[in-house]
This record gives C-alpha cells, sequence and structure tokens, in this order.
C-alpha cells in the first residue's frame, strides 16, 4: 500500500462527521489533521499493522477507522453513546469490505469497561471541560495504560495535567517517548458556544510501557 500522511488526511477528510454531537459526552471531532498526525506517527512505530487497537471514546470511529485503513488486525471501539456506536456500525457496513469484520464496536461507560489486552490505544477522550466530566480524561489514559503495551493520545493543555500526566505515566511503568503542543479547532456546535470557532491548546502524547 502507497501511503503517506497527506494522503491519509484527505482520506479522512471523506470520512462522515457525527451527527447530532451531544455537550454532555464532549463529542468534539478529531480534526482530520491531527488524526492523521496521530495515526501516522503510530503507523511509522509499527504501532498499527497486524495489531490489535483499541479507539476509547470512539466517537464514530474515525481513528479507528484510520487505524483498518493502515492495517489493524483488529480495532475495539468503545462509546458511551449508543447512537454514535450506531452510526459507527453504518458507516463500516456502508464502506464494505472487511472493516466490519475487522471491527468489536461496544456501548459502555469507560468506568465501566472490562476487555482483553490490546496492542495499541488511539484515542481522543474527552478534555473534562464540562463540570460533570472533570478527571474524566484522566479516568481514560488510566484504562488504556490498564490494557496497552502503546498509547497515542491528545488531552487539553494545563501545566498542570501535564505533571499529573507524567506522574501517572511514571506509576503505571509507562514512558512518554513523544509529545507535541497543537491547536484543537472547536467549531460553534452547542448552544454555550459564542464564537465561531475555539482553538484549543491540546497536547499530543506517544506513551511506551517500559521494557
Amino acid at each position: 500500500m502507497l501511503i503517506n500522511k497527506a494522503k491519509l488526511e484527505k482520506i479522512l477528510s471523506k470520512y462522515p462527521s457525527i451527527s447530532n454531537p451531544k455537550r454532555q459526552y464532549e463529542q468534539y471531532e478529531t480534526p482530520s489533521s491531527i488524526a492523521a498526525s496521530m495515526l501516522w506517527n503510530a503507523f511509522i512505530r509499527k504501532d498499527i499493522t497486524g495489531k490489535k487497537i483499541a479507539d476509547l471514546g470512539c466517537g464514530n470511529l474515525k481513528l479507528g477507522y484510520g487505524a483498518l485503513f493502515l492495517g489493524a488486525k483488529l480495532v475495539v471501539g468503545v462509546d458511551i453513546d449508543e447512537s454514535l456506536v450506531g452510526q459507527a456500525e453504518s458507516i463500516l457496513r456502508d464502506l464494505g469490505g472487511d472493516y466490519s469484520a475487522k471491527t468489536l464496536l461496544i456501548n459502555s461507560d469507560i468506568r465501566d469497561l472490562f476487555i482483553n489486552s490490546v496492542d495499541t490505544v488511539i484515542m481522543n477522550p474527552p478534555f473534562g471541560v464540562v463540570r460533570r466530566n472533570r478527571g474524566l480524561d484522566i479516568l481514560f489514559l488510566k484504562k488504556a495504560m490498564e490494557i496497552s503495551e502503546s498509547i497515542y493520545t491528545i488531552h487539553k493543555y494545563s501545566p498542570r495535567l501535564t505533571r499529573i500526566i507524567e506522574e501517572l505515566a511514571n506509576a503505571f511503568g509507562f514512558k512518554i517517548i513523544y509529545s507535541e503542543q497543537l491547536l484543537f479547532p472547536i467549531p460553534m456546535l452547542f448552544e454555550t458556544h459564542r464564537r465561531k470557532i475555539y482553538r484549543v491548546k491540546v497536547i499530543f502524547y506517544v506513551l511506551k510501557r517500559k521494557q
């Protein structure tokens, strides 16, 4: 397969958008440019092709689809919103091929999730900006550390959260091998939004379990 990051971004840009996003779940779609960066990083580090991948807080499975396109053996998509799990199932059916056969979709709260180990987690978890979701981004990261060897994830930037993630990685036996600050564009989706677009500082992390 002849592929590069630019081609991957173009393919992801054609993936259907989330229908009827819900504010309480912070359903902000991962921009294709950021999704491509995450997936390409994992691909060149040999953490996708032939591997079992989990997409936690998968939404309609944009990241999971990208992993399948890059040759993942299996993708496990997990989301609390049953309607988005249904959207993902419908999209995969429409795409045809063996995408559906290589995907396991689970409707579950991350706090109640029990799944077998995977090789890699690639995720865009809730940032925890909605009051009821405070700390949820860290719960997602803890779950990823429990079930995988490699993690590709994005988190809202703050010096305090950066320290927490560094401490958590050390406690769980992981090492941050790469980090990059990005601007995550969030369009005007909900009634609480007052701007056409918000650009949120995030950090893209790559973590590996220490050998």
